[in-house]
């Protein structure tokens, strides 16, 4: 076939898609209906009559199902002596690509959870038609942009009351790596062995591979598939929860009768919870000789003096450097010195899990994905970079940005992050690793970003003084209000719990409160002498903490708004505070250390050293178990809690 030829005087063919085993897929215009659609076209001309009936069954199925989750069939038709059915156009991608494009193997768990929910749903509905599609895997699992999966490629489906297992020419249909035992031993199938396909998928989506793989044998799977037992998906993921690995394990029982039906798989996969279990997650040191300290970056105004912002020529742009200007020993010096050197508290158990040094240039900002599985960090390198925590490796996966990036965060949901660079935020897709939106709005370059706990609205802080609030649920491309008042760069945002107040900190010295309803400004707290770098409310909304280019921490009373203590140890700038998930911790970066306070006595429990260069970024994990800091030595590392 060629493109603009046209198929039964209506379906003009524009683009092939591809081709596989039957025909070729085709985009097309239905010309009557003013529509784009697919086009497969059969691609023999003297097709046998097993293949022409196999076709003639994908679109007389395909035409009978009609569910969300399954392709809609519109037309079968004929041209030139070749078979043609029209579908529905299918934008997205199919769950093959995205496994090999997700980071380290494997999807964040609420995704694997929902897209199995949806296989399993349409699966029931297609059963409930006595529908068995026999061939389900990844490749026919396709998920459009908007978050919806679709089941493909019926071809080689089967109504349950079909008999053999086998074609007429003895070939046994299937794709080994998802095929039942049922199926290797050419026996009657019924939806039970798509249970034990999805059970397959499920297991590729928390993995990034089936259970067995590794060969291409078919003699060798269908051993494996008939003998052996999975590794144990607790040994290869450790956030599975234990309800999850019941049901995996039941849907690939070697029996069909052992398995669950297709509903009673959406049943338990609705009753999940969309959270990770909390365990403990291996990890492995990747401690190394400690890196020589990097030239200093372009982070070249010094909190601890200048307090304004001085340009750099050569269509860069100046930001801040938070590090301490002592060279005695000091924290900031790099000069070897420590707090257990001087007599401070040593490291209370705490200890490194891993040392990261993907990164080119001074790290500026990391942050936990909600799952507890990623870590993301982003930096003067202009670059974004994801680590998995279960010690499968790191990577680059999105284009290199312009400018340095100031600031990462994941959306609540975990399904996008987010990160800072030059004057817009720029969003990814966590699962495709591709981009899906920029908010420019900002005339100077953005460094801070922070979400409203539900996730429908962004706030971002920047060098033109303001905080612009967009609408992130819909992507709107322009701020839906901007907040004016700090006389400085906004460095710092956090939301309030309940997520009704929204604090910024600035070079300006201020912290200034607003409420978000009205988006009007409800106080301004002044005590730091220097720049503020962060601010952070505690989790039960009580206490408001925030680091200073003067060396301090000061806490605040978010209810009455007063002073309520001020922690010093720290002999340079702080540049990061963040609050532990359960709320007794505060973690503070300054200078080379990360210290450790007890968040209700205010007592200096521990300090962290390691780096090399000032600490420009600390984040606690969702479930608290670990903790990860950045830092100009152009290194980020994840340290183990417990």
């Amino acid at each position: 076939m060629q493109p603009e030829e046209q198929l039964a005087g209506r379906y003009r063919l524009d683009e092939r898609l591809g081709h596989g085993g039957m025909g070729e897929v085709w985009r097309a215009y239905d010309v009557e209906l003013g529509r784009a659609v697919a086009v497969k076209v059969l691609r023999e001309f003297d097709a046998s009559e097993e293949l022409l009936g196999r076709f003639r069954r994908e679109a007389s199925i395909g035409a009978r199902l009609q569910h969300p989750g399954i392709t809609v069939v519109h037309d079968i038709g004929r041209h030139d002596d070749r078979l043609f059915i029209v579908m529905e156009l299918l934008e997205g991608r199919d769950l093959s690509d995205l496994l090999a494009r997700s980071p380290g193997g494997g999807l964040a768990l609420p995704q694997v959870l929902d897209l199995a929910l949806q296989a399993a749903e349409a699966l029931a509905a297609a059963h409930a038609q006595k529908v068995v599609h026999r061939d389900l895997k990844p490749g026919n699992l396709f998920l459009l942009a908007d978050g919806r999966l679709k089941i493909c490629d019926f071809g080689i489906a089967r109504t349950a009351d079909a008999t053999g297992g086998l074609t007429v020419t003895g070939r046994v249909f299937g794709t080994p790596p998802y095929m039942s035992p049922e199926q290797w031993r050419g026996e009657h199938v019924d939806g039970r062995c798509d249970v034990y396909a999805l059970g397959c998928v499920l297991y590729a989506l928390l993995t990034g591979a089936p259970p067995f793989h590794g060969t291409d044998q078919a003699w060798v799977l269908m051993r494996m598939h008939l003998e052996e037992e999975p590794p144990a998906l607790d040994t290869v993921r450790a956030d599975v929860p234990p309800a999850l690995l019941e049901l995996v394990a039941s849907m690939l029982a070697k029996e069909p009768a052992e398995r669950p039906d297709a509903p009673a798989v959406a049943e338990r996969l609705r009753a999940l919870p969309r959270q990770p279990a909390v365990r403990d997650v291996p990890t492995v040191d990747l401690r190394g000789p400690a890196p020589a300290a990097p030239r200093p970056s372009r982070r070249n105004v010094l909190l601890g003096g200048l307090g304004a912002l001085a340009g750099v020529s050569g269509g860069t742009y100046a930001v801040l450097r938070l590090t301490g200007d002592k060279s005695n020993g000091s924290e900031g010096s790099g000069g070897g010195n420590s707090d257990d050197a001087n007599g401070g508290p040593g490291t209370d158990g705490v200890r490194l899990a891993y040392e990261v040094k993907d990164h080119t240039g001074p790290v500026q900002s990391v942050t936990f994905s909600p799952d507890n599985r990623y870590v993301a960090s982003g930096g003067n390198d202009r670059s974004v970079r994801v680590w998995n925590l279960l010690g499968q490796g790191g990577l680059n996966p999105f284009d290199r940005h312009d400018t340095t990036v100031s600031c990462v965060l994941y959306s609540p949901d975990g399904t996008t992050l987010v990160g800072g660079s030059g004057s817009a935020l720029h969003l990814y897709d966590v699962s495709s690793l591709s981009p899906v939106g920029v908010l420019a709005g900002h005339t100077g370059p953005v460094r801070a970003v922070a979400f409203n706990p539900d996730g429908n609205t962004l706030a971002s802080g920047g060098d033109d003084n303001t905080i612009r609030l967009w609408d992130f649920l819909n992507r709107s491309p322009t701020p839906v209000a901007t907040l004016t008042g700090h006389t400085k760069p906004v460095t710092s945002l956090a939301f309030s719990p309940d997520g009704k107040t929204l604090a910024s900190g600035g070079i300006d010295g201020t912290i200034r409160l607003w409420d978000y309803a009205s988006r009007t400004p409800t106080g301004t707290l002044t005590g730091h002498t220097k720049p503020v770098a962060s601010v952070v409310f505690s989790p039960d909304g009580k206490t408001l903490a925030s680091a200073g280019a003067d060396n301090t921490i000061r806490l605040w009373d978010a209810v009455t708004r007063t002073a309520d203590g001020t922690l010093t140890g720290h002999n340079s700038a702080v540049r990061s505070v963040a609050f532990s998930p359960d709320g007794k911790t505060l973690a503070s970066g300054g200078g080379r250390t990360v210290r450790l306070w007890d968040a209700a006595t205010r007592v200096h429990r521990a300090t962290l050293n390691g780096h090399s260069a000032a600490v420009s970024s600390v984040a606690f994990s969702p479930n608290g178990t670990f903790l990860a800091s950045g830092s100009e030595d152009t290194t980020f590392r994840v340290w183990k809690l417990r």
